[in-house]
């Protein structure tokens, strides 16, 4: 349930968004299992790292504790909690794949939502406005929500699943969805997440060339039929020469004022500014500037938190993907692509980080060190007799 709330993140309640109000029972259910001794646990280096990370946040509140410092620190406080409930426990087969049935459902979800907005942006700018019950979607963090679902679809399409077509219609409509936003960073997000997974998710070399001239047919429909159905200041989006003439849609002017401020003082290299303390900085900058974040994830850290913070964040990072290989390959890709976003948008609490780190954090049964060791023990036990 709480993957499929995913969506709803925006939809704001008075005890906050959707998906908080949904977080608040399945963190005390899952305390209860968990006090109950109903549910094996094991944390790993993703835990440790990510702890180390949410702590010096909340340590950096005695330096600089504004209401966007605050309520973000203690809603990464929040996440951290429902992180470690969640992904502490020892999964089953059955359950991961309850789970990635769940992220298909967000995906359907999401492409429903994207076929059902007619809104859009301006007469000039025709990318579509995205919204779920009348609350507003930023496009890129939109097309974040389909990372997993078409990742998922990929892999079931290469293990030939009874619904296999299904799974081909599914991609086709995520792409026109893609496409319908305007958002160029998703695009390449979902697009270089897909690369690396067949890269090396799929061990099979012929599957792979398989998959690839499958992936190059699917670009030339995609631009020979589903692009041209796009209104023609969407297409324009995607062209190299809109993107040097908009620089990143005002981004390229917001990353260099914030490095130069950063790069004014050794304190603010080492320490930074401050949780968001970008929505100051640019206020009181000279120039002015639509955006109160950096929309780079990495920049926006280094603005904050430092070189100190920017290392803590690399730090999860590679834990993340370096996890998955005991459990599946595909959520690294994942998070990889999650990385690729993160090139145009900032988050610290942005619910799909934070849920794809659940699964590169998750352990399995059967796939946990202990039992590989196991296995491996057993077989030269075997050998000796």
């Amino acid at each position: 349930m709480y993957f499929i709330c995913l969506p709803l993140t925006i939809i704001t309640t008075p005890l906050g968004s959707m998906l908080k109000v949904v977080t608040m029972p399945t963190v005390a259910v899952l305390s209860v299992r968990l006090l109950m001794g109903k549910s094996k646990i094991s944390f790993n280096y993703v835990h440790l790292t990510y702890f180390f990370y949410v702590l010096y946040t909340v340590i950096q509140l005695v330096t600089y504790s504004s209401e966007e410092a605050t309520t973000t620190t203690r809603d990464m406080v929040l996440g951290f909690l429902t992180f470690i409930l969640i992904s502490a426990r020892i999964y089953n087969e059955r359950e991961v794949n309850v789970i990635e049935w769940a992220w298909i459902l967000v995906g359907v979800i999401c492409v429903i939502v994207a076929f059902t907005s007619n809104e859009v942006v301006s007469e000039v700018e025709e990318r579509a406005v995205i919204k779920i019950f009348g609350f507003e979607e930023d496009q890129n963090q939109f097309c974040s929500y389909f990372i997993m679902p078409v990742l998922i679809c990929i892999k079931r399409i290469v293990q030939k699943r009874k619904l296999m077509p299904i799974y081909v219609i599914m991609l086709f409509l995520i792409m026109y969805s893609i496409l319908k936003t305007g958002s160029r960073g998703g695009m390449i997000g979902i697009i270089a997440g897909a690369g690396v997974y067949i890269m090396v998710g799929i061990k099979s070399v012929r599957t792979r060339i398989a998959i690839g001239v499958s992936a190059i047919l699917i670009a030339i429909i995609t631009v020979t039929v589903i692009f041209p159905l796009l209104p023609e200041s969407v297409q324009e989006r995607y062209s190299v020469e809109q993107v040097a003439e908009d620089k990143g849609s005002g981004r390229f002017d917001i990353w260099e004022y914030l490095l130069e401020y950063t790069f004014e003082k050794p304190e603010r290299i080492i320490f930074g500014s401050g949780v968001l303390s970008s929505y100051e900085i640019l206020t009181n900058a000279p120039k002015t500037f639509h955006n109160g974040v950096a929309h780079n994830t990495f920049i926006q850290v280094f603005s904050d938190q430092g070189i100190l913070g920017l290392l803590l964040f690399i730090l999860v990072m590679i834990s993340c993907f370096m996890k998955p290989r005991n459990t599946d390959k595909l959520y690294g890709c994942a998070f990889l692509a999650l990385m690729a976003f993160s090139m145009s948008l900032t988050f610290y609490v942005f619910k799909p980080y934070l849920n794809i780190m659940m699964m590169c954090a998750i352990s399995i049964k059967g796939r946990l060190p202990e039992d590989k060791l196991k296995k491996i023990l057993e077989k030269r036990s075997a050998l000796n007799v």
